[in-house]
């Protein structure tokens, strides 16, 4: 018996192997997640959030232009466009509705007041519209773009710099590679002012004047208020189309292919310079306009969607990049 003493018994043996089993699974995911990997998670969900918010803002701005463009064209007794219309209207509420639970989702990325502006905002440009006068519904137009505008160059800034960036700089997290990551931060926030400023300041003012030129050709003529403000529209978009088009080709350089669609907005210049001088030839002539206000708009469109284009697949771009940031933190 004395021999049997120091024989631990089998079920406490089981149970020392258990704990030291458990020990093993539990103490390294404990030493895997230190502060530094929950900031930066935190920090890349933000960012992946403001991406989403920001592509959900430019659909809703495209979607609002051409809401603008077809109401104007209604109110100046053009039926044609009654059934594109009532789709558009169904899918602007849509995306509205969408854009509030993102961005309640998103925490602090819109804040309640820019939220609340959106919602009051559409509210008052579909109440009643058949009975506005047609520049006061352009104005309110306007001013909800400019809205939705304000908000993606908002956001954008939250992303200009890349979260493991962010980490090395203002946490002194220690990063592999760190030093060639540098070059992207700087085409990252060139990209960012291309697709959420700029381009965007391009197609509102030709939506401006698609909305106007449209309204004036369903008239059969341009009266004097009208005439004032497509002449203005007309000379912002030869101004900013000179504007993009050579940071246009500064983007090319810049990236270096990573967003081929760039290229388009050469590739359409033709186009439109054609549109351009039918308004000023044929809309603002003080004649009788023989442009059908239908393919003004479609015309028009064509042409803002080429920009719309590039600055989707710019977002692409983004959000590309935000996942190799992923892999560069990791690594």
């Amino acid at each position: 018996m004395a021999g049997n003493e120091d024989v631990i018994p089998a079920s406490v043996t089981r149970d020392m192997h258990q704990i030291r089993e458990l020990s093993m699974t539990t103490a390294p995911m404990q030493s895997e997640r230190p502060e530094p990997f929950e900031l930066f998670c935190s920090q890349f969900r933000s960012q992946r959030d403001a991406i989403v918010l920001l592509r959900q803002l430019h659909h809703m701005s495209k979607a609002v232009q051409r809401h603008r463009g077809m109401t104007m064209a209604l109110l100046a007794g053009n039926t044609m466009f009654e059934g594109d219309f009532a789709i558009l209207q169904r899918q602007v509420e849509r995306r509205l509705a969408s854009l509030e639970i993102f961005a309640a989702a998103g925490g602090d990325l819109l804040s309640e007041r820019d939220q609340q502006n959106l919602h009051n905002a559409w509210n008052t440009i579909s109440a009643d519209w058949q009975n506005d006068d047609v520049i006061d519904n352009f104005e309110l137009h306007s001013h909800f773009i400019e809205q939705l505008h304000s908000m993606m160059v908002q956001l954008a800034k939250k992303i200009e710099r890349p979260v493991s960036a962010a980490m090395v700089e203002d946490h002194g997290a220690e990063l592999i590679g760190s030093e060639e990551n540098y070059p992207k931060i700087f085409k990252q926030i060139e990209l960012l002012n291309f697709i959420a400023k700029q381009t965007p300041e391009m197609v509102e003012q030709l939506a401006r004047m698609r909305g106007l030129a449209t309204y004036a050709a369903a008239k059969g003529e341009c009266e004097y208020y009208l005439d004032r403000k497509l002449r203005f529209a007309l000379q912002c978009v030869r101004t900013q189309h000179e504007k993009l088009r050579l940071q246009a080709e500064r983007m090319q350089n810049i990236l270096e292919g990573a967003l081929p669609s760039v290229s388009y907005i050469k590739t359409y210049e033709l186009k439109l310079m054609f549109l351009l001088n039918t308004v000023d030839m044929d809309v603002l002539s003080g004649a009788e306009i023989s442009s059908s206000s239908h393919q003004l708009f479609k015309l028009a469109t064509e042409i803002i969607d080429v920009y719309l284009k590039v600055a989707e697949d710019g977002f692409d771009v983004i959000a590309k990049w935000h996942d190799e940031d992923l892999e560069l933190w990791l690594a």
